[in-house]
């Protein structure tokens, strides 16, 4: 750890994260004054009007002072990146709790859990009784997933950040790597256009098949954003519509898909650029067995062989595009079908895209790695062995960084579920499937996640759900610059 210090100079560290927090909490401001257009179609709402504005344009001014030099930020590296990240999700969750606690009357930590759930696109939720709240309220969870979803950071970039090495880096901290286009903000600004059309899309065929409009626009985003969060305690169930599973499965799978994947499909007005990633190929591998092991489960439980295959299909999908939508309640569910769903969450969607979890391309890649291990050893020394999944060709040193994030991953998973074993006296597999539904930013539940938790347990969650939301790394890398920045900076003083 002292050998950090060789490297790290504390105060172009604060300078740059200052500026660099400051550009993006000028966009959370901006998007804490979105629902105030709420209270315009429904006026006897109007009052709750200041509980957004007060915070939103409390960002806005904070962000303006923090970010007033943003112009000299010339050179910016991945771990000052990485600490800004990390740190404004914990910010954004924070300012964003002022309408949790004065309209819904929620406990400061409820409220944190409530913000931190919606930013981070997981859906776990300390709320219930969903339709006796404002719908200006129930507008904000939404809202917060949406951009969630697409990343606080990625939206700051198609706003606010200037072109350039801060931007770069921020987009890399954030977990994203996808480039459609060479330039960065017309790659941030392209994923944001074709997002707002599957949005909308979603909201017409919502709205079509018998949803209203406001339940059209909120599951709509959070179905896309793959957050998960409803206006109905029931979830999706609540509707008994098969026509609206079926539109949610086709949002649900569309945000688990690679941006790239959908600027080709624009791009070329053809769906075959859909089918021939790599990415969803293993996605419907995975889902496929699943989807009938589990139906299986649920008939040998009772339920009938329809009732069963519905079931399995839906939260099948919810569990591994990491949305969070469900039908039934899970908590009945026999111990193999909570395992199966769980080990969907843990697998996750694909990477650049909305989904969480250990993404998809990494889970192949160690298959893939395996195979070319085996293959090594069996031709001849000095035969050389291409290592590519399908359009991606890779390192040696990129399968050592997906290794390594991949039993990281396992490992602070397997702390947390113990812990919660531990402390709740709740089976291994209810507890594994909380945290990973947490961690996976999925939002799921089996009932575990209530008002009534411990605070131990819900700091526990609130933390699963921001380190899997950043990936790990750049949360790891926050707390360790925090812990030894920190004593530095008292030092000096």
């Amino acid at each position: 750890m002292l050998e950090l210090g060789k490297y790290i100079n504390v105060s172009d560290d604060v300078f740059v994260v200052k500026n660099l927090i400051g550009s993006i909490l000028e966009g959370v401001g901006l998007a804490y004054l979105f629902p105030v257009l709420v209270a315009w179609f429904y006026p006897g709402e109007i009052k709750y009007v200041v509980y957004f504005a007060i915070p939103g344009t409390f960002s806005i001014l904070l962000g303006a002072w923090l970010g007033r030099h943003q112009e000299k930020l010339e050179d910016v590296n991945l771990r000052q990146a990485m600490v800004a990240a990390a740190f404004t999700w914990l910010f954004a969750s924070a300012i964003s709790v002022v309408p949790f606690i004065y309209i819904a009357h929620m406990s400061v930590l409820d409220s944190y859990f409530e913000s931190m759930s919606a930013w981070t696109g997981t859906g776990l939720t300390m709320m219930s009784h969903l339709s006796s709240y404002p719908h200006i309220l129930l507008f904000w969870r939404a809202w917060m997933q949406w951009l969630g979803g697409i990343g606080i950071v990625l939206v700051a970039l198609t706003i606010l950040i200037r072109p350039g090495v801060a931007a770069a880096r921020l987009y890399k901290a954030e977990a994203r790597s996808e480039r459609i286009l060479p330039n960065l903000v017309n790659t941030s600004k392209v994923i944001f256009e074709i997002y707002l059309i599957l949005t909308l899309l979603g909201i017409y065929l919502y709205y079509l098949n018998g949803m209203n409009l406001f339940d059209a626009v909120t599951h709509s985003m959070t179905g896309l954003g793959t957050g998960g969060m409803s206006t109905h305690d029931e979830s999706i169930g609540y509707f008994h519509s098969m026509s609206i599973e079926a539109i949610t499965i086709f949002l649900m799978i569309l945000g688990a898909v690679n941006f790239t994947v959908h600027y080709r499909m624009f791009s070329s007005k053809r769906l075959r650029a859909f089918f021939e990633d790599i990415q969803v190929r293993y996605m419907f591998l995975f889902l496929t067995p699943t989807i009938l092991l589990l139906a299986y489960v649920l008939v040998e439980s009772g339920d009938p062989v329809g009732t069963a295959l519905r079931q399995s299909v839906f939260h099948a999908v919810s569990a591994i595009t990491c949305t969070g939508f469900g039908i039934a309640n899970l908590n009945n569910y026999p111990e193999l079908g909570k395992f199966l769903i769980a080990i969907l969450m843990v697998v996750g969607g694909g990477a650049g895209s909305t989904a969480g979890g250990i993404k998809l391309i990494r889970v192949t890649l160690m298959y893939e790695s395996l195979k070319w291990t085996l293959q090594q050893a069996i031709l001849p020394r000095g035969a050389v062995i291409k290592r590519k999944v399908g359009d991606y060709v890779f390192t040696d040193s990129d399968i050592q960084e997906v290794m390594s994030f991949t039993m990281t991953y396992i490992a602070i998973l397997l702390l947390g579920t113990v812990y919660m074993a531990l402390r709740l006296k709740v089976s291994l597999v209810d507890s594994f499937f909380e945290v990973a539904s947490a961690q996976g930013n999925v939002g799921l539940s089996v009932g575990i996640t209530s008002p009534a938790l411990p605070p131990d347990i819900k700091v526990l969650l609130i933390l699963h759900m921001w380190i899997g939301r950043l990936e790990i790394f750049s949360t790891l890398v926050f707390i360790i610059s925090v812990l030894f920045l920190a004593p530095r900076m008292v030092r000096k003083r």
